[in-house]
Formats: structure tokens, C-alpha cells, sequence
């Protein structure tokens, strides 16, 4: 049946016009602020790469004023009247300007210190505390002139959303990474090799004469006496005839007529010897032993004169305070248990380690960065350095070996002398209690190393001599490549290798170092020192190498050794970017 007018469907012409219409406006809503949000995007990305440039560059500033003041040119201090902090916040400036971005050097740098905090294990930033260690830059897009470089980012459709303009800011933070410092040092028996007689022809005789005399002189202003006795070790008078710097002169050969003319055998009524030999040693305690019997005395002045009268050269039969000072330094007279009071007095390059150690804890000092420092010591075994007992001073840095207190780890290593243990030179174990008192050993789950989280594992390995002892037992891995950690020049091939046992024992120890994140710079002083071995662990521990000549003089050793020093001592590690922070302004 047809249908009727009245049945047809109404008509909806139209409403497909207004719904697109519609729909259209959404649609350029949504594509408009899907371009505007690309735009913000890319502008924020831009500036935050440009503020991430800025941080980093303004930071190399203040690494770059501190390696000034390790070459002797300026203070370590980084604070708001340096020069560097000017220079850090002209540099932000410039490098954003540089990508394209407006950084106000007065309002948008900020500085501040990161160090550790024990109780929270974090390293928090203290923004405005001096010495500055942080950099922060800020990019802002605020102002309402959009014209201006730092004016509001302006929308393209922002008509369509009602708002023309957005803010934008983002911002960048560089820090100079803390250490956690190991001094790996050179206590061998060489380490006195420049106060030696032996020595006239690399020295001046009148170099070694001023350097034996002032040994001399030394002990006898620090005047050691006898345990529980006033009685001076060291008497102003000398013992007997030897009674002078250049000596008396005997020709005899005989030992026991040659102690007699000396007055060796002098007694007071008593029936003791009126002249002991002024060492004794030492206990393992670390304590003094007391004065000698005369059996003992009598023959440890034999000791002397058989050297003595053996010399060769001008002091050959001359018994007096040079000899005597030369003597002490020999290898089976000079450790720690043998001649106690070696430690006070000035025998080099030993004395210009210490004295290189002493500057390098000054300059951290003075740094305030955070550095924590412990110290390694090697002759035929290596030692850490974490406590120190001798009857005078009582130091114990057992729980805390990496430590904050510079003053006990210095006190520590000056109390210390050539072939302190033993005479040889384990440079290998030395690089290993290295790695063990920053990292822990391997395979030992309970000990896990002395070295703070979030800090930078750091090692200074020094040496005067070769490597001479290596573990027993040891060689090296077949599958070790010398190309992977020597390639010095890139060409794939190695640059430097060795068949000698513990060279070869040192260097892969230094590699098990470097594959646990430590970075190792080396020093290699004095002629005899293994150049090649120091140069090489260098480069693969990602260090740097100072080679420290000698010079023809003590004071050029001296010299040069704080130099060295001073410029491992300022090496801080890149400035690196930080995101995670916690610290307000």
C-alpha cells in the first residue's frame, strides 16, 4: 500500500553541515595545539640542552682555576669573590647565548657545595655554600615583553585556546665529583738512596755532606731519649771520638783496635758502656725497645765500623756523624725495627714523599671538596696505613681508613721511613691493597671496601725503582691482551708489554683495579724509576702520568715532587651533570 504524505520521514537536510562544521573547530582545536605543543617541546629541548652546556662549561671554570692553583698559581678556594665563579657565570652566558638561548649571568647561575652526609649516605647540595663545587643555570622564558629574549613563549594558535603566550624554564646542574683517594707510596729501601754516600757522583759531595749533616742535626734537636730515662740517644757530644761531622780518621783495619781508639769501650763506674749505640729498634708493638745491653751496643758498633773501614771513596775510615747517618740507612739497618728514629729526619726522595704527601692533604684541605684519603705503603709487602702506635702518638683510622681527618692520615705517614718493613719493591701488592681498601677484595662478600657510594674511586700509585716482587705462584691469564689496555696510539696493536714476572704482576693488578671503575694516576721519580710500567698504567686506568726527573740537586727533587703533587692533587675528576636533586635554593 502507498504510503501517505503524513507517513514520510522527516527531512534532516543540513544537520551533517552543522555536525562537520562542528567538528572541524575540534579538530583544528587539537591540531593547533598538537603544533603548539611541538613548538614547546622543541624550544624546551633546546633550551635544556643549552642549559646543560652552560652548567658544564661554567663547571669546567672552577676545574680549571683548581688545576691553576695545583701549578702554584692561585688559592684551591672556590668561593663567591674567585675569580672563577665570574668567570663560570660569564662562560654560562656565552655557551647558552651560543645555543641560542638568553641566560642572565647574575640571575639564572647558582652555586653551591655537594658533600657527603654519613647518616643518610647522600650527597646532598647546599646551594650558597662556599667552597662551590656545584653549578647550577637556569633558562626562563617569563618575562611579559615576548620580544625580549626571555620574554613568554608565544603561541601560534593560541587565539584557539584562549592564551597566547606559555612560560618556559628548565634548568641544568654540573658537579665536581668527590674522590676517595688512594696514596699507594714507595717505602722501599731506594727511598733514601739520595742521603747516601754512595750517592756522591749522581749528587754533589757537598750536597750529600749538607744532606747527612742535617740528618744529624735533626736528631739531635729532637733530642730521643732512652725509654723511661732522660738520657739522650743522640748526645750533643757525640760517643767518644766520634765527635764531628767529617769524622776521625783510623787507619787501623783491626775492629776491636779501632772501637777502643774511638773510646767505644769507655765504662763508668758501674761497668756500663759510656757510649750505646744510639738505635735499639723497636717491639712489633710499635714501642721503643730500651737502651742496649753493653754485649748488644759492643756489637752493633762493630756493625758501623766494618762499614766504615769497607767504604770506598772519601769517607773510607772516617767515624763520625756522616758515617754514622750513612749507616742508619743501609738495608739492614733501616727499618722501623731496627733504627727507630730514621722516621725524624730528612732522608731522600723519601722526605720529599712525605713532604709531597703533606701538600697534596693541604691541598685537599684547603679544597673541601669532600675528598676522603687513605694510605697504601709497599717495600716486599704492601700495608694499609690506617693506625699508627709508637710510644709517642697513638692514631687509629681503622674503622674509617678512607677518611675525612687529613691531619691523623698526615701524622700517620710522616711517622714513617725508607724500607719502613722491608727493602723491596712490590708494586703489584701495592696496587692490589689499593684496590681492597677502596673496593674490597673479590670473591668476599663481607668485605666490600672502604670507598663511598656516589663518590669517585681514585688511586695515586708512586714509585722511585722497579718492580721487584710478585705473588707467589701467579701468571698472567692466557686470554690477557696487552692491546686492549696499551694501544696508546690506536692502531690496535699494544705499545706496551713485558716478560718480566712482576712488572707484568704489577700491571695486571692495575687492571683488575681499572675494570673495578678506579682511576689511577702514577708517579715515577728518580732515575732508577720503571718509566714505561707508570706510563703504561696510567693510560689504561684513565690517569695521568707525571714523571718526576731528580734534577742534580735535593732541592730539585724536593721541588719537582710537590709539583707533582700539586698537579695530581688538583686532577678532579669531569664536572658531570646531575638530575636527581633533592637540595633547593
Amino acid at each position: 500500500m502507498a504510503r501517505t504524505a503524513s507517513q514520510r520521514p522527516p527531512q534532516r537536510r543540513g544537520v551533517i553541515v552543522v555536525l562537520t562544521g562542528f567538528l572541524l573547530c575540534v579538530v583544528f582545536a587539537f591540531v593547533s595545539m598538537s603544533i603548539d605543543s611541538g613548538r614547546i617541546v622543541l624550544t624546551q629541548t633546546q633550551m635544556q640542552n643549552a642549559v646543560d652546556a652552560a652548567a658544564l662549561a661554567a663547571s669546567q671554570e672552577i676545574t680549571a682555576a683548581i688545576h691553576d692553583a695545583g701549578q702554584g698559581q692561585g688559592s684551591a678556594t672556590i668561593d663567591a669573590n674567585s675569580i672563577a665563579v665570574a668567570a663560570a657565570r660569564q662562560m654560562a652566558a656565552e655557551v647558552a647565548e651560543l645555543n641560542g638561548v638568553f641566560v642572565d649571568p647574575d640571575l639564572d647561575v647558582f652555586f653551591g657545595k655537594r658533600g657527603y652526609n654519613e647518616a643518610s649516605d647522600s650527597w646532598p647540595i647546599q646551594w650558597g655554600e662556599s667552597p662551590f663545587n656545584v653549578v647550577k643555570v637556569v633558562a626562563r622564558r617569563d618575562g611579559s615583553d615576548q620580544e625580549a629574549p626571555d620574554g613568554k613563549f608565544p603561541l601560534a594558535f593560541g587565539w584557539a585556546v584562549g592564551k597566547d603566550s606559555v612560560e618556559l624554564q628548565t634548568t641544568a646542574t654540573a658537579f665536581v665529583e668527590a674522590r676517595d683517594l688512594v696514596l699507594v707510596l714507595d717505602f722501599s729501601g731506594s727511598m733514601s738512596d739520595d742521603t747516601e754516600l754512595r750517592s756522591i757522583g749522581s749528587f754533589s759531595q757537598a750536597d750529600i755532606e749538607a744532606g747527612l749533616d742535617q740528618m744529624w742535626d735533626e736528631l739531635q734537636a729532637a733530642d730521643p731519649t732512652w725509654p723511661g730515662t732522660s738520657k739522650s740517644k743522640f748526645p750533643s757530644t757525640g760517643f767518644g771520638d766520634i765527635d764531628s761531622y767529617a769524622g776521625t780518621y783510623i787507619s787501623s783495619n783491626n775492629t776491636n783496635t779501632i772501637r777502643s781508639q774511638l773510646g767505644l769501650d769507655d765504662k763508668d763506674a758501674s761497668g756500663d758502656y759510656l757510649h750505646k749505640y744510639p738505635q735499639a729498634g723497636r717491639y712489633s708493638s710499635g714501642l721503643p725497645k730500651s737502651e742496649p745491653s753493653n754485649n748488644t751496643s759492643k756489637n752493633d758498633w762493630n756493625d758501623y765500623i766494618s762499614y766504615v773501614k769497607n767504604l770506598n771513596g772519601p769517607y773510607k775510615k772516617k767515624y763520625g756523624y756522616r758515617t754514622l747517618m750513612d749507616f742508619l740507612q743501609q738495608n739492614n739497618q733501616m727499618k722501623w725495627t731496627v733504627s727507630e728514629d730514621l722516621w725524624r729526619t730528612s732522608h731522600y726522595p723519601f722526605t720529599a714523599v712525605k713532604n709531597g704527601a703533606s701538600l697534596f692533604l693541604g691541598f685537599l684541605d684547603d679544597l673541601d671538596f669532600g675528598d676522603e684519603i687513605g694510605v697504601v705503603s709497599y717495600g716486599s709487602y704492601a700495608v694499609w696505613e690506617d693506625s699508627h702506635y709508637d710510644g709517642e702518638v697513638s692514631i687509629d683510622l681503622s674503622d674509617d681508613p678512607i677518611s675525612s681527618d687529613y691531619a691523623a692520615v698526615d701524622a700517620i705517614q710522616r711517622r714513617h721511613q725508607a724500607g719502613h718493613y722491608d727493602v723491596y719493591t712490590a708494586i703489584g701488592d701495592g696496587v692490589l691493597k689499593g684496590r681492597e681498601l677502596l673496593v674490597g677484595a673479590d670473591g668476599d662478600s663481607s668485605d666490600e671496601g672502604h670507598g663511598r657510594y656516589g663518590a669517585r674511586p681514585t688511586m695515586i700509585l708512586m714509585t722511585d725503582g722497579q718492580a721487584n716482587r710478585s705473588k707467589s705462584g701467579w701468571s698472567l691469564p692466557g686470554d690477557f691482551n696487552w692491546s686492549d689496555y696499551t694501544d696508546y696510539d690506536g692502531d690496535g696493536s699494544a705499545d706496551y708489554t713485558t716478560n718480566d714476572q712482576h712488572k707484568k704482576y704489577a700491571f695486571y693488578e692495575a687492571v683488575e683495579a681499572i675494570n673495578r671503575g678506579i682511576t689511577i694516576h702514577t708517579m715515577a721519580v728518580g732515575a732508577g724509576a720503571d718509566r714505561d710500567l707508570m706510563r703504561a698504567i696510567a693510560f689504561a686506568g684513565g690517569g695521568v702520568f707525571i714523571s718526576v726527573p731528580g734534577g742534580s740537586t735535593i732541592a730539585d727533587m724536593e721541588s719537582q715532587m710537590l709539583e707533582a703533587f700539586g698537579q695530581i692533587a688538583a686532577k678532579v675528576p669531569p664536572a658531570q651533570l646531575v638530575f636527581d636533586l633533592t637540595a633547593t635554593e
